[in-house]
């Protein structure tokens, strides 16, 4: 049973803009059905599952309008899939949220948002590590 106040969602992935990649931060770029079942956003360490299988893959979110980009208006959401390499188009995963680690921001530059997302990986690494930090 989980905890009463686990969050988790499901999503499908879909094509981005394949900056996440160029970044040296691959995401996957996920649909979500039912924008309601999101929390506020933010960065996130989540663990993933791809169903049926359930087997769990730490991740890094990031839940909003990526502020940084601004030809970005809609709210989307962004996964770094933790030691995970394959093709996960068309893909459905859950999604169960661990620990909220910040909120989003605007960066003035590439390099300071590169900075930024690697020490969002670290940081959920080790969140991953820990008991569940839910808000």
């Amino acid at each position: 049973m989980g905890h009463p106040s686990t969050l988790s969602f499901r999503g499908t992935v879909v094509h981005g803009d394949k900056r996440g990649r160029e970044l040296g931060f691959p995401t996957a770029n996920i649909s979500i059905a039912d924008h309601a079942a999101l929390p506020i956003d933010g960065v996130y360490a989540c663990w993933v599952t791809f169903p049926p299988a359930t087997e769990q893959h730490g991740a890094t979110i990031s839940i909003g309008d990526n502020p940084t980009f601004d030809d970005v208006t809609d709210r989307r959401v962004e996964a770094f899939i933790h030691d995970f390499d394959g093709d996960l188009y068309d893909a459905e995963v859950e999604f169960t949220v661990h620990a909220w680690l910040r909120g989003m921001f605007r960066y003035e530059s590439l390099v300071e948002l590169i900075e930024k997302t690697a020490a969002d990986v670290a940081a959920s690494r080790i969140a991953l590590a820990l008991p569940p930090q839910l808000p």
